[in-house]
């Protein structure tokens, strides 16, 4: 009696082992199924076809010299350079690589990690998380939080291709000049935000990024414009139940450039219609006050300066300007 009721006892106990071994063996030939495909898929192919159709869209010289997976989930690259069509301005990056963190998505969450090594060696990390119902619903494409860190990035050579790539829809007026600025600058500091699309008062988070060894070049022929050596150049922000505050301290400060940022914007939802209060003062001194200041009397300004007003939603903002 006793030997029928251990054996009763212990069939479960059996069953059970057998259930979790075949969990354990279904589980080691999904993960072994994955990492081969990730290492045998044809990076190769996919990596010209990407690069042809980015290239065709953006009008832009793009050239990867490898690509390949990048652990634990996700592509990497390496020898990136994208390049104006006239090759006069350009990005250089040693690797870029973008990843999905797993743990992550087994609490529901989607995050994807970034960085991107400069060709100066500065690194910036940057990540964004989604909620997985939120992707799948379609409900709302403001993430949950945005994440960057970054010591010595090389920021110049992206704002100087950004702005010639910008100058072909800019004013006539200005177009000629915006091909002619070169910047030079080293991206450091960090952000952190946290957002709720739902309930924005329960926004928070903090801004804190400095350019170092910056500076802004003008090869304009004909024009005796100093070159622009910035002794501050820092962006500094608030996020707290909400509100988004920029720090009085926030300016970009060279010789005879003061550019000072000061504002607030109110998180709304939908955060569309979240509300801009921002003003950005612009003050020219010396040969830029000479050879720009009549740009600033286009913007509502005046020889000096401008203060350039930003109000309104985010999807509709009013930008008007005035002297200072």
């Amino acid at each position: 009696m006793s030997e029928e009721d251990n054996g009763f006892e212990n069939e479960p106990v059996v069953k059970n082992k057998n259930y979790f071994r075949y969990v354990w063996y279904s589980g080691l030939f999904l993960a072994s199924l994955f990492v081969f495909l990730l290492f045998t898929f044809p990076y190769g192919v996919v990596k010209e076809t990407i690069i042809g159709d980015i290239a065709q869209a953006t009008g832009l010289n793009i050239r990867v010299k490898d690509i390949g997976p990048a652990f634990p989930v996700g592509v990497g690259a390496n020898g990136i350079k994208v390049s104006s069509q006239d090759n006069l301005a350009q990005v250089e990056l040693i690797s870029a690589d973008a990843t999905v963190s797993v743990l992550s998505l087994l609490i529901g969450n989607v995050t994807i990690h970034a960085e991107l090594v400069s060709k100066n060696k500065g690194v910036l990390h940057a990540s964004v998380t989604y909620g997985l119902f939120q992707l799948i619903g379609g409900s709302s494409m403001v993430p949950n939080s945005v994440s960057l860190d970054s010591k010595g990035f090389e920021l110049g050579p992206i704002v100087t291709l950004l702005l010639r790539e910008k100058s072909k829809t800019a004013d006539e007026l200005i177009k000629a000049t915006m091909t002619q600025i070169a910047f030079v600058g080293n991206l450091t500091g960090s952000a952190d935000i946290k957002l709720s699309a739902s309930e924005p008062i329960q926004s928070t988070g903090t801004v804190d990024l400095k350019f170092e060894k910056s500076s802004l070049e003008f090869n304009i022929p004909n024009l005796n414009v100093a070159r622009q050596v910035f002794d501050k150049a820092l962006v500094k922000g608030t996020l707290d139940k909400g509100k988004l505050t920029i720090d009085q301290n926030s300016a970009l400060n060279s010789q005879e450039l003061k550019v000072a940022f000061k504002g607030v914007s109110t998180l709304r939802n939908p955060f569309e219609t979240s509300l801009l209060d921002f003003v950005i003062a612009i003050k020219l001194e010396g040969t830029l006050k000479d050879n720009f200041g009549v740009f600033m009397g286009f913007m509502g300004g005046n020889e000096t300066g401008v203060n350039y007003k930003i109000n309104g939603s985010l999807s509709r903002p009013n930008m008007q300007g005035s002297p200072n």
